[in-house]
This record gives C-alpha cells, structure tokens and sequence, in this order.
C-alpha cells in the first residue's frame, strides 16, 4: 500500500512539476490517476517554498525586485510546465480558436502566444508585488494549494473531451474518497482564505464552462491551463483585497 502511495506521488511529481524526482521511464494509467491525490500536497511543496523564500531570503528586497525574484522561481517549479498548454487554451476559450504555435498564420481575432503568456504573468507579477510589500505570504502559500485542490474537483466532475487520451487517464481510478476529504480540508482554508478563494471558485466554475463549449470537457492542455490560471486570479483577488 506504501509503495503504491509513494509511486503515485513519484507519478504526480515527474508528470505535473518541475521539482526534481527520480526519472520515470514509463507508468500506467491506474498510477496517473492515484497521482491525483497528491495534488494539493505538490501545491503545499511549491508554496512553502515560494512562501520561504519571500519570508527568509527576501525580507528586505524592493517589493518589484522580489516579486520578480519570486515570479521567476515559481516559472522554473511549475509553470514551465504549463505555459504552451495556457497560451493555447486562453485563445480557445475567449476566441473560440486554440492558438497553433507551429502555424505559420494565426486568426485575427486572438491574442496569441507572447500575449496571453505576458498578460497572466503580469497579472502575477502586480499580485506578488503588492502581496509581499503588505507582508501577506499566506496567500503564497496557498494560492498553489486551492488551485491543484479545484483542479481536482474539475477533473472529477467534468467529462473528458472526445478523443483525449490523455486527460482520459485520470478518470481511470479517479480518487473521489480522497476529493471529499480534501474537501473536508478545503472548508476551514476557505473561512481562512476569504474572497480570493471565492474568485478562484468563480474562476473554476467559468473556466468549465467555457471547456464545455469549446471542446466537450477537459483536455490534458486545458489541465495545467486552470492551473495557471486559478493561481493567478487568486493572487489577483488577494492583492486587490490587502
């Protein structure tokens, strides 16, 4: 039972991160979709460590400077991971047309790679800004936690796009008993976190809405895509709240 838990997490680690994890070579669908467990713990790793670094190595660095320090290492542990699939899924669900980064020509009516790339990160950047210049690391902390916590929830209670291997995987043996105590877990972050869980509860339920209408469920990109994106509208929410 131990060895399967770990194996999952090696899983989850490997497969949704840029933390550092032993190689793996090949897993099977039953373990991608125990790896989900994981998820808000992987949130918990990468926020204590963002949160760390704001509290203990930039305490008295210029909030910009810091932000973007921060911003920076938050890029390398995760959102390398994810910035294709949110550049191509954004376009997709304002516009109706997922950007093709191999494209030579792209629609007119779209904000393309750069620009969407640039607008989420500007948007966390003005976050993390304002949130370490009020001393408000808690949310750093958790904003990684509730993002991978509601994609959870997303995944568990959306259908799978046609034709989505990938995505598909995890509702092999989707952990729904872990999904309810974690939403055991999620109620008293909830009382804790306020209005900017509130927003990314909004965001989650807007951002299934729009997968529904644009490709029939969620897709693997669409994944990492909420993910990026819930992060980011809770910082938002919090740092026009401090």
């Amino acid at each position: 039972m131990m060895k399967a838990l770990w194996r999952s997490f090696q899983v989850a680690v490997a497969m949704l991160t840029r933390l550092p994890a032993p190689p793996i070579e090949s897993f099977t669908a039953e373990e991608k979709g125990r790896g989900l467990i994981w998820l808000p713990i992987i949130g918990a790793l990468m926020g204590g460590v963002l949160a760390a670094t704001a509290v203990w190595l930039l305490p008295d660095v210029e909030p910009i400077l810091a932000s973007v320090i921060l911003l920076t290492l938050w890029l390398f542990v995760s959102e390398l991971h994810h910035l294709d699939a949110l550049a191509q899924c954004v376009s997709g669900w304002l516009f109706g047309n997922a950007v093709d980064t191999d494209a030579d020509t792209l629609p007119s009516n779209h904000l393309g790679v750069v620009g969407v790339i640039a607008l989420v990160m500007m948007m966390k950047f003005s976050a993390l800004a304002v949130l370490l210049e009020y001393d408000n690391w808690i949310y750093i902390l958790l904003a990684p936690v509730i993002a991978r916590f509601l994609v959870i929830a997303l995944i568990g209670f959306t259908p799978v796009a046609r034709n989505e291997v990938l995505a598909h995987e995890f509702n092999i043996e989707f952990p729904y008993v872990a999904l309810f105590l974690w939403l055991l877990v999620a109620i008293p972050a909830a009382l804790v976190i306020g209005m900017p869980m509130f927003v990314m509860f909004v965001a989650l339920l807007l951002l299934r809405f729009r997968m529904m209408r644009h490709s029939g469920g969620v897709t693997w990109p669409s994944i990492g895509a909420s993910i990026v994106l819930l992060e980011t509208l809770g910082l938002f929410g919090a740092a026009v709240l401090a």
